[in-house]
């Protein structure tokens, strides 16, 4: 049996030593153990295409049997996506700095971390749709990209290396689908099936929209080769990766969208003007959660109001320490999770919460998770003390909670005094610490 050399040994924590200690890195164990645990995501894929061209194949029109599969196809893309997103972050740290491998700047791990936990569910729904035909989804489509990470100040080079390399990729499926869908359309009306007119209308949405998102990545790209260059300003950086971001989410979108024609209807354009919202934002109260789209082939008639959801009604409930790990930011469930501090942490603010997670704190998630999806906060971080929930940063002004949040600034909810916290710029620590007195 060979034994290990001790020269590897040394080698092994001479570069763990410049990753962590010279560069401030942190492994990537955990997001690569994600990587590997989503091997499924092609066979699954593979699947949906063979029953589409299935469906085609005994007549079915093309837009029907798309539509079929529409929501199993939407969700299949969503897991793929959050997958190469990691894996292209990964490997732009690994090619610019071999002698890393293994380790990522904290924003990247974060980043990486927080999409790695998208994965799985999204595989899920992808196979309860494929496999029920009575399959509703629990979630509002399109999904939104989420979370976004970001740095303190500028993120490192590689990070927005990693993005533009993903937003590559991901852009090449979505035109592929649509080329895909626009030639099978093609064919059927050939063939004599004439396709309606929303099907028309709604393969000129789509390039439509791919362009725009097409003219967002060569911006960014743009800016991003400046930054490499050494040659952008601190608010080019920033602009690069805002136009990055926004590619990534319409084509995170336009992937969803093919099967699925109300999506684009129903959904604006991606558009950066500046500070504006992305999507219109409520003014002082949260709007409840829309329920989750279904397939349709008709548009509602001009002047027919859609059905208003209904408002959530908030109530306090109890909860266990465990419970508290929904609460918790990715990386923190990732480290955390399944360790004695992580476990005695969790019982003992749970016992300081007296077992009970307030209408109050029901009502900041959900408002804090549209702010979100809307573009309008993104998180920075993770507060050090349990129950260790993100930190938020508002990307423009925005009441939220009764509280009106600045620009800029940074908040949290505080869940020892049951309010929301928040501060022109938190202190920063390195480590997860016990819960304050």
């Amino acid at each position: 049996m060979p034994a290990r050399s001790f020269i590897g040994e040394v080698e092994d924590a001479a570069r763990r030593f410049y990753a962590t200690v010279m560069r401030g890195e942190v492994s990537d164990a955990n997001v690569r153990g994600y990587l590997r645990a989503a091997s499924q995501i092609a066979e699954v894929w593979e699947r949906i295409d063979a029953r589409i061209a299935e469906r085609i194949g005994q007549g079915d029109p093309p837009w029907e049997a798309y539509q079929r599969l529409g929501y199993a196809l939407a969700f299949i893309r969503v897991a793929r996506a959050y997958q190469v997103f990691v894996q292209e972050l990964l490997a732009a740290d690994a090619a610019a700095d071999p002698a890393t491998i293994g380790f990522l700047p904290r924003v990247t791990y974060d980043q990486a971390n927080a999409l790695a936990h998208e994965i799985q569910p999204n595989l899920q729904r992808a196979l309860a749709a494929l496999t029920d035909s009575a399959y509703a989804p629990d979630v509002y489509l399109p999904l939104t990209l989420a979370p976004r990470v970001e740095a303190e100040g500028a993120c490192p080079a590689t990070h927005l290396e990693g993005m533009l390399s993903a937003a590559r990729e991901i852009r090449t499926w979505a035109a592929g689908l649509i080329a895909e869908y626009t030639e099978a359309v093609r064919r059927a009306t050939q063939a004599g099936s004439a396709a309606p007119d929303a099907i028309t209308q709604h393969i000129e949405r789509l390039n439509s929209r791919l362009t725009l998102a097409d003219s967002q990545l060569r911006f960014g790209d743009d800016l991003v080769g400046q930054v490499t260059q050494s040659e952008a300003t601190p608010e080019l950086h920033e602009q690069g990766e805002d136009c990055i971001w926004a590619a990534l989410r319409a084509y995170f979108t336009l992937n969803q969208a093919v099967a699925l024609p109300d999506l684009l209807v129903d959904s604006p354009p991606e558009i950066l003007e500046g500070d504006a919202p992305l999507l219109p934002a409520p003014e002082a109260s949260e709007a409840a959660p829309a329920e989750p789209s279904a397939p349709r082939t008709t548009r509602k008639r001009s002047g027919e109001k859609s059905p208003r959801a209904p408002r959530r009604r908030y109530q306090d409930r109890e909860i266990r320490p465990s419970d508290l790990w929904r609460i918790a930011s990715p990386s923190a469930r990732s480290e955390l999770r399944g360790t004695p501090f992580g476990r005695d942490e969790m019982k003992e603010v749970c016992e300081r919460m007296n077992g009970i997670l307030t209408a109050d704190a029901q009502r900041y998630l959900d408002a804090v998770a549209s702010a979100e999806q809307r573009g309008d906060v993104i998180v920075i971080g993770a507060m050090s003390n349990c129950p260790f929930e993100p930190l938020y940063r508002a990307r423009r002004p925005l009441n939220l909670c009764g509280a009106h949040i600045a620009a800029r600034h940074e908040f949290h909810w505080n869940y020892h005094s049951g309010h929301l916290e928040q501060a022109a710029r938190f202190d920063r620590v390195n480590e997860w610490r016990e819960c304050e007195e």
